[in-house]
This record gives structure tokens, sequence and C-alpha cells, in this order.
């Protein structure tokens, strides 16, 4: 391990799937990316939430939604001027997913 940094442990699919998401229900909508068992990532600028926030997820794979939970890990919002600069948005590690996800996951979906 450098610089304290855990090694990923899945291998993430680079894909686009519609998610919403908030922290009592899912009423925010963005695309997540970088797909993985362990989390993903929701890249947007609009609602940003801190990092150690609880969130709840709808994932749309392939037209089934899967339900999951997880913390923000990491988030980045900035002024939509420097937005292609770097990429807004927030890293999600899932703390609940149905194992139909993580079937769908690992299928490759």
């Amino acid at each position: 391990m450098q610089g304290g940094r855990k090694k990923r442990r899945q291998i993430r699919g680079y894909r686009s799937y519609r998610v919403k998401y908030g922290l009592e229900a899912p009423e925010h909508q963005a695309y997540a990316r970088r797909l993985s068992e362990d989390g993903l990532f929701i890249a947007t600028n609009m609602i940003v939430y801190p990092v150690g926030s609880r969130i709840v997820m709808d994932i749309d794979i392939g037209g089934t939604i899967y339900q999951a939970t997880g913390l923000v890990r990491n988030a980045l919002k900035m002024d939509a001027r420097y937005a292609r600069l770097a990429k807004p948005g927030m890293g999600i590690e899932f703390t609940e997913a149905r194992s139909e996800l993580k079937q769908a996951l690992a299928a490759g979906a």
C-alpha cells in the first residue's frame, strides 16, 4: 500500500448507468460510472453530499432497477466553468447491496 490508500479489490467497469440517489430517498438523478462490486462513482456537479454521508440509490442496469446504500468516500464539487478539468461527483462505497446487483456486476453488466 502506498500513501495509506487501500488497493482495489475489484476491477471497475467504465460504462455509464442511470442512478437516482439521495439521503432519505432516491430523489436526484445522475449517471454512475466505474461500477464495481464495492461501489461506484456518481458523476454530478449538482447535488454532492459531504464525505461520510449515507445515501440510498436506485441503479438502472439494462432496464432493471437495483437498490443499494452506501457511504460517500470522496466528493468533489466545483464551479461549472472548471468541470472539464476534473471529474466532479462522489465516490460511493456500498454498505448494503442486494445479491442480485452484485451478481449483475460480476457478470459484467
